[in-house]
């Protein structure tokens, strides 16, 4: 249990590092996603802190269904402004899916040069 509490703390912290540094300068980026990046190049230089944040990352995915029930009501309830923009909504899924998929295509394959 103190593994947990102390992974999702870190997680919290690096948020708010991330919304901070985002407001401090004005830059126009989503404070979760740059506290994200800080947590990346925290963890490349020095990985004592994995075992904190594995527990709290394996709980977080486990429930990870829940945290969806939100969007989906709220995207019932804004059906007719997402119908207009289904279209480009469904265009923008298929690419950033396939170039999700291309990009980890050639970093598995390059991983998997230097390793064998």
């Amino acid at each position: 249990m103190k593994k947990l509490l102390v992974g999702v703390l870190i997680l919290v912290i690096f948020q708010w590092l991330g919304e901070f540094a985002a407001a401090l300068l004005g830059i126009n980026l989503p404070g979760q996603l740059l506290g994200m990046i800080f947590l990346l190049l925290v963890l490349s230089f020095n990985t004592s802190l994995l075992p904190w944040l594995e527990s709290a990352s394996s709980q977080l995915i486990r429930y990870i269904a829940l945290l969806f029930v939100p969007v989906t009501t709220g995207a019932f309830f804004l059906a007719p402004a997402i119908t207009g923009q289904f279209p480009k909504i469904v265009i923008i899924l298929v690419v950033s899916t396939m170039l999700a998929q291309w990009f980890m295509g050639l970093i598995i394959k390059r991983v998997s040069n230097h390793s064998g």
